[in-house]
């Protein structure tokens, strides 16, 4: 069963991953593509995209979401650390970016640099792993999307 990260802990998961939900439902989900674009009120659900979109042609549908899940298909596809990115500078999404698939937890720290605020591993143990590959480094030299300026131009207080 997948286990949830977020701000560097094991958390439960409010999300459910389905098909169009019931008029009415409460339950928050995480729909495909062609079910998002469905939904009258897309700000009340999420949407999983493929590492491989082209997010200029998705953006229009799916900025308005209150989740992305981004799925990474193999372990070294990297595309989905591009389109965090984009998602976050170029277009400015708000929203909770999960990284979902075959998420690595050495790979963590990267993602979380790329603008993602969740992921969601295989197990407990790899959970654990995430964590703390995510805690080792506390500072970076190069500028990310959740630091902007590399370090050279931070102050040192």
């Amino acid at each position: 069963m997948p286990t949830l990260v977020r701000d560097g802990e094991v958390t439960e998961d409010e999300w459910t991953y389905g098909a169009e939900p019931e008029s009415g439902s409460e339950t928050r989900t995480i729909l495909n593509m062609e079910d998002f674009v469905k939904q009258a009120h897309v700000e009340l659900h999420g949407v999983c995209l493929d590492s491989s979109v082209e997010i200029e042609d998705v953006i229009d549908q799916v900025k308005q979401a209150a989740l992305i899940a981004v799925n990474f298909a193999t372990f070294a596809d990297g595309r989905g650390l591009s389109l965090a990115v984009l998602l976050r500078s170029r277009y400015g999404y708000k929203g909770e970016l999960r990284a979902v698939g075959e998420v690595l937890p050495d790979w963590t720290p990267y993602m979380l640099r790329s603008g993602f605020d969740s992921f969601e591993l295989a197990d407990a143990s790899a959970a654990a792993s995430a964590i703390a590959c995510m805690q080792r480094l506390t500072d970076q030299y190069q500028a990310s999307v959740i630091q902007p300026n590399p370090r050279f131009r931070r102050s040192s207080n």
